[in-house]
């Protein structure tokens, strides 16, 4: 800083040289080249920021693309899915490759973007499941995004996917930036991001990473008290996974942390009318789409009562734990990670981060309360559990290099298992 009482005496060479430390050679030209690099230091660093997470973006995405397709190309029968004339063509490829990926529930995605919901169940081998039990805003998007651009649906979920991972991509980045961590966690929480052990499912077309972008988004909002642009965040959430509606609770605590509890009973305070307004349009998706089911199936509840065509019932999850430890296999797998998940769990909590703790919590226990499948893909899938080993990477380089690496061959292994239908996976 320049001493103000300083400056009627100071020459401009010393100014100058207080300034920026230029040669005293040309002290006056020095000094009008100075301002222009000066004039927009943040919009080069976040120029900067955007190169560099789109090189990691795309360097990432492309090498898991890659790495499942050469496993193809190396042990074809392994892939049931795959054309077995690699590399004829770039288009072979990219059919190839968007083949292969399109597991699961993306055929389920599918068929509700391109005939709608179905009025009666008859799918898989009892006849007895119906795409009631996914939520419409991905798949209806995918449907659009194709009638106006010309792509096909299974091409529009794909950069749907993409593109909304390299949004959640830079909101996480900017994300971390509002916990004060150092410049080597944030460098390590972004490369996390990328190769996560569950990547695949924010490169295949499903519904992870447009959720992912939407629950960082309405994370953000909510610290900085912007309650109505965070509602209509969890809005989108809603409409995607079922579970965003519990992101009433979050948005709660962070209002009772902001202005205490008395706040919430300060009816006439403007603030207080914008979190309830907030909080009462979170869970409005849900609404609109359980009437819909109502008029169309007779029953409200049929997104939860149908997943008993995949043998999910609801019970206590803990039960749901012990006994996929007794059945061995694929659920103990499942099981052994629901066990581990608390660890995150309570690591936020300890840090005080109480809402994201609680998402947490309760985007475990809500999926087990119907069966351990596919709690990794649940749990990869929440922002809270990111941030969870973000935070543990602060100040212990050891555990972040350990993180990284396991978590990148993880991605690898995970994703190459994705494409041959690994049920494990799931």
């Amino acid at each position: 800083m320049i001493n103000q009482n300083s400056m009627d005496t100071a020459t401009v060479p010393e100014i100058a040289d207080k300034a920026g430390g230029l040669s005293s050679a040309a002290p006056e030209a020095g000094f009008r080249q100075e301002l222009p690099r000066r004039k927009f230091p943040r919009l080069m660093k976040s120029l900067k920021t955007l190169w560099q997470a789109l090189l990691l973006f795309l360097g990432t995405r492309l090498a898991l693309y890659l790495l499942v397709y050469l496993s193809a190309v190396i042990y074809p029968g392994d892939f049931t899915q795959f054309s077995g004339e690699p590399f004829e063509s770039p288009e072979a490829v990219a059919s190839d490759v968007m083949t292969m990926f399109c597991q699961f529930d993306c055929k389920w995605f599918m068929s509700i973007a391109v005939s709608g919901y179905e009025t009666y169940p008859n799918h898989l081998t009892t006849g007895h499941a119906a795409n009631w039990a996914f939520l419409p805003f991905y798949p209806l998007l995918g449907r659009y995004l194709a009638e106006y651009s010309g792509l096909s649906i299974l091409q529009s979920f794909y950069l749907i996917s993409n593109i909304c991972c390299f949004l959640g991509l830079l909101l996480w980045i900017r994300f971390l930036r509002m916990f004060r961590l150092s410049y080597e966690t944030r460098l390590a929480g972004a490369f996390f991001y990328c190769v996560l052990p569950y990547s695949v499912y924010f490169i295949a077309p499903y519904t992870e990473s447009l959720f992912m972008m939407f629950t960082i988004a309405a994370f953000m909002l909510a610290m900085k008290e912007r309650y109505l642009p965070a509602a209509l965040c969890a809005m989108v959430m809603v409409a995607t996974k079922n579970i965003g509606v519990m992101f009433v609770f979050p948005l709660a605590i962070i209002f009772w942390q902001h202005n205490g509890f008395r706040a919430f009973f300060k009816l006439t305070d403007l603030k207080t009318a914008y979190f309830w307004l907030a909080f009462m349009l979170v869970p409005l998706p849900m609404f609109v789409f359980q009437n819909w089911l109502w008029l169309s199936t007779g029953d409200a509840l049929a997104f939860k009562n149908i997943q008993l065509a995949w043998g999910r019932m609801m019970g206590n999850p803990f039960m749901h734990m012990l006994e996929g430890f007794a059945s061995g296999g694929y659920k103990a797998y499942f099981a052994a990670f629901f066990a581990g998940c608390f660890i995150p769990i309570a690591y936020l909590l300890f840090r005080k981060r109480y809402a994201e703790g609680v998402f947490l919590l309760l985007g475990a226990l809500i999926p087990v309360s119907t069966g351990v499948n596919a709690i990794p893909r649940y749990m990869f899938g929440m922002m809270p559990m990111l941030l969870a080993f973000t935070l543990m990477m602060e100040g212990r380089p050891w555990f972040r290099n350990l993180l990284l690496t396991l978590s990148g061959m993880l991605a690898v292994f995970i994703s190459v298992a994705w494409a041959r239908g690994a049920f494990f996976t799931v």
